[in-house]
């Protein structure tokens, strides 16, 4: 049975070689993907990493799945790996702005690749775990077993708030989620709602970013404008 890994992305740091964040988040998955493929004896995972321009730093034009790529790559070819990991295949999901579109455009390379059965590993980011979970049965049929990897790797003030605004954040997400996809019409709006998102936070401060995200979610709980 073919071996997917969803690895999602959070953002476009200024530097991912150099981020603190990232680097513990790939690093992560990448053991946890190396333990799997070691114990399962998988020769050939299909690694997809999810998203898209969500650059906050001019001239906006990275996304998501390439910069993880990059760093990706670095950790995996050091010499002691080359011999395993060169069967690794890696490829970029570069459309979506959420976690939803991560989902969505997932299954369309899945579909185009011929893959119709899999173990499905999806990895998150640690607050986002019950939701992502959700999502993965919703959208994947019975054919794809699936397993949620939650990383709590953010060490940025947005993952200390209280634990019952963060619940209450992935509450009212997955609501939306499952809303926008009743139809054609209510994706549409979902994903404006997302780009104008990217151009608010395009706007900020870069050394305000932060707060720029957590004044937005407060924004669109407190007033119900999700």
């Amino acid at each position: 049975m073919q071996n997917i890994f969803l690895i999602f992305g959070y953002g476009v740091p200024k530097n991912i070689l150099k981020d603190e964040n990232y680097n513990f988040y790939l690093k992560t998955v990448f053991n946890k993907i190396y333990s799997l493929t070691e114990a399962r004896y998988i020769k050939d995972p299909l690694i997809i990493f999810c998203g898209g321009k969500t650059d906050c730093f001019k001239p906006y034009r990275r996304n998501e799945a390439d910069e993880m790529i990059k760093l990706f790559k670095k950790i995996s070819q050091r010499a002691f790996l080359k011999e395993k990991t060169n069967s690794w295949t890696f490829t970029g999901e570069k459309q979506s702005l959420s976690t939803l579109e991560n989902f969505l455009n997932s299954k369309k390379i899945l579909k185009k690749k011929k893959i119709h059965k899999a173990r499905l590993c999806v990895f998150c980011e640690q607050t986002r775990e019950k939701r992502v979970a959700v999502l993965t049965k919703k959208i994947f049929n019975e054919n794809y077993t699936p397993l949620t990897i939650p990383v709590d790797f953010d060490t940025s003030a947005n993952r200390y708030l209280d634990h019952k605004f963060l619940e209450k954040k992935e509450k009212e997400t997955l609501k939306y989620d499952l809303w926008a996809l009743k139809n054609k019409d209510n994706f549409k709006k979902y994903h404006r709602f997302f780009q104008e998102k990217i151009k608010l936070f395009q706007k900020a401060d870069p050394k305000k970013h932060q707060e720029a995200i957590l004044e937005w979610w407060k924004e669109k709980l407190i007033h119900n404008k999700l």
